[in-house]
């Protein structure tokens, strides 16, 4: 029997079974990150398209009668795709080369996602609302960096982020609008750093890390809803280390440039300068407004159907809040920046209407979606009075600039679409009480213009 040696000519196999090593490695990168939680709706697409292409061609290898005669037929193509893959490693290496590592960032910079609140749910909230980020990767417009602007970064949640809020009614960008209009001896520009579910924690990471607060003039930090929420959920137990835990993680995200760690490949600079194409181009419907639609009603109706339940001892959690609070005027007296601490405002009051009570999705006690009771309206007004007095007191104690807006806005559906979150005439309320404060003190001079404003 004579065996039939390949000829010195014949592709060999390896030629063939190389191009299945990009898809082998994306689908492990991707696996990977699913098993840590980071993989989204598109990662896990392109993995089930490496996941069948890997079996499909190694079949149509392993099953040709004659492979030598299949690997010249698939040569030419193979060619194709190998010089595709060589000239994109190529393109990729020159662009790490010419370009920086990217900047911390809340949110990716170039990100433009519109939103169509549903006002049967976000009461108070009209039109389109339409969510930009600017080079800087805050929510907001463009830093002029060659102008002399007074720089104000608002840090925050959600009742900062203002998600369901077209940018111009968000109370950052009012905030902005409101100074410039009542005087014109400093220019102000105000970005927006708030993040959905953020606490304290959060916020010292932030300032630890993010690069535009180190050059702010001025930080304003709303903060102290999560905070309670948060002990709330854990029955009074200690929250320090599952929040410490979600800082750290964020912390990643912020210095990869608002980038999960994984998936790996999503941090190539081709596919970089491609999302930020296609952001240019498109306007995204992101799945953020189903989410946030889905948890509003979710929530609500949770709430609306679970039993009342006794708040749990706030002693911990207060005092894990005013370690907090001291351990971020420490960082602000590191960083030499001015920070004004704002109390938390609430719709939450003892005599709340019932009509008004639907609205509210906020006091789980235990797991969010799972909770054992929801705590009273009464005992949450309360509990964030308690908060807010926390705040009060360590500022106080400490000399540090405080502003008791909590104080200062009417509790009703006026200006809350739900227990906390502004409607577009609260964020106006909100920016104008701010204003106020800030105008009254240096390096603002208080104009007629503002003394005769309403």
């Amino acid at each position: 029997m004579v065996v039939q040696q390949p000829k010195s000519s014949d592709p060999h196999p390896f030629t063939y079974l190389f191009h299945l090593l990009p898809p082998a490695l994306l689908l492990i990168d991707i696996l990977h990150a699913g098993r840590l939680r980071m993989a989204g709706t598109s990662d896990l697409l392109l993995a089930a398209l490496a996941g069948f292409w890997i079996p499909l061609a190694l079949a149509a290898f392993l099953a040709a009668r004659d492979r030598g005669r299949f690997l010249l037929r698939v040569r030419g193509p193979l060619l194709s795709v190998y010089t595709v893959f060589f000239c994109l490693m190529a393109l990729e290496l020159g662009l790490w080369a010419a370009y920086r590592a990217m900047p911390p960032a809340v949110w990716r910079p170039g990100t433009h996602v519109v939103f169509r609140p549903d006002p049967e749910v976000f009461s108070g909230v009209s039109g389109v609302a339409h969510f930009h980020v600017n080079e800087l990767g805050l929510r907001g417009p463009t830093l002029d960096r060659a102008g002399s602007a007074y720089k104000i970064v608002a840090v925050g949640g959600s009742t900062t982020l203002s998600l369901m809020l077209d940018g111009s009614k968000t109370w950052p960008e009012q905030l902005m609008q409101e100074m410039n209009a009542r005087q014109q001896g400093t220019r102000v520009w105000v970005g927006n750093a708030g993040v959905n579910g953020h606490t304290a924690v959060h916020h010292l990471t932030m300032l630890r890390h993010l690069t535009i607060l180190a050059q702010a003039d001025l930080i304003l930090i709303l903060c102290g809803l999560n905070d309670l929420q948060n002990t709330l959920a854990f029955e009074g137990a200690s929250t320090q280390a599952q929040v410490q835990k979600s800082a750290d993680q964020y912390r990643d995200y912020l210095l990869a440039g608002a980038a999960a760690p994984f998936p790996l490949y999503r941090h190539l600079r081709l596919y970089r300068f491609a999302r930020k194409a296609t952001d240019w181009l498109i306007e995204r419907a992101s799945s953020e407004q189903r989410q946030e639609l889905w948890d509003a009603m979710a929530l609500r109706s949770r709430r609306a159907a679970g039993p009342v339940s006794a708040i749990p001892d706030l002693t911990s959690g207060r005092e894990e809040y005013r370690q907090r609070l001291h351990t971020l005027a420490a960082e602000c007296t590191r960083l030499r920046r001015r920070c004004v601490f704002l109390t938390q405002p609430t719709i939450w009051r003892s005599d709340l209407q019932a009509d008004v009570e639907k609205l509210l999705l906020f006091g789980w006690v235990g797991p969010k979606f799972r909770p054992r009771g929801y705590v009273s309206v009464p005992e949450l007004s309360r509990g964030m009075d308690s908060y807010n007095q926390v705040m009060l007191d360590v500022c106080r104690a400490n000399n540090l600039e405080c502003y008791d807006l909590a104080a200062a806005l009417p509790k009703d559906a006026s200006v809350f679409y739900d227990d906390a979150h502004f409607t577009e005439n609260g964020a106006r309320l909100v920016a104008r009480s701010i204003s106020r404060h800030l105008l009254a003190m240096p390096p603002f001079r208080v104009t007629a213009m503002s003394r005769r404003a309403p």
